[in-house]
């Protein structure tokens, strides 16, 4: 009996990754993307941080802008730090920003690359859209400060605007810091499905594998939303 193996480049078209053979075959399929969390994300280094420290005047606002791509982009956890003022801060979709400089985000594993798709930027004036999101981070007046770590995962819309504004609660100034971690691979897109599209068949999420045997001339065919290395071993 010989073994192979091979790894194969999946994409959204349908493609053959098991032919078939002239003798029954015991075939293993593995997923070599990262699992969808931001462990392993981090890791594989497809996690990215971006991060900001101004001073709110008393009754004032902060705003920035996020400027997905056309895939998407996916918030996995974020902190608000305020250092002695209450903040509100809210998650602004499909509003209108005019934004001023850059704000840099980084790849979280420093031997990959800071190639981030998501453009993040301050801004100046953000008018309409809708709140699809806030939070609400007191202050301390011992001078402690107070801080919110959230770890709701947002899913936000590909090729969107989304506006993040924060609001001193109170007639002092405070000095606020938050920090973003953020994905442009995530949910389905590092899934391979086998069989005869996306959502038909047997899905096999990062780092998944299955093992099967095939009968004489049976072949295995996989698809992925968007781009999935799938490491097959064959025995026959």
């Amino acid at each position: 009996m010989a073994i192979t193996t091979q790894v194969y480049t999946v994409g959204t078209a349908i493609s053959k990754v098991v032919t078939d053979s002239g003798d029954s075959q015991d075939v293993i399929l593995q997923n070599l993307e990262p699992a969808a969390n931001a462990d392993d994300l981090s890791r594989a280094g497809y996690l990215y941080l971006v991060q900001s420290k101004f001073t709110l005047a008393a009754s004032g606002t902060a705003l920035f802008n996020m400027a997905t791509p056309v895939g998407g982009t996916q918030l996995e956890f974020y902190e608000i730090v305020s250092t002695a003022e209450p903040v509100f801060a809210e998650l602004v979709e499909g509003g209108t920003p005019t934004t001023g400089g850059t704000v840099p985000s980084y790849n979280i594993n420093r031997n990959e690359a800071d190639d981030a798709a998501t453009v993040f930027t301050q801004a100046t004036v953000l008018t309409g859209g809708t709140v699809v999101s806030a939070e609400l981070v007191t202050g301390s007046k011992q001078g402690g400060g107070a801080s919110g770590t959230f770890s709701k995962i947002h899913t936000l819309q590909g090729s969107s605007d989304y506006g993040m504004r924060f609001v001193n609660q109170s007639n002092q100034e405070t000095d606020v810091f938050v920090q973003i971690a953020f994905s442009e691979k995530f949910n389905g897109q590092n899934a391979v499905w086998v069989g005869e599209g996306v959502n038909d068949g047997i899905r096999l999420g990062g780092g998944e594998s299955m093992t099967m045997r095939l009968q004489q001339k049976q072949t295995l065919w996989a698809v992925s939303e968007e781009q999935a290395e799938l490491a097959v071993l064959r025995q026959d």
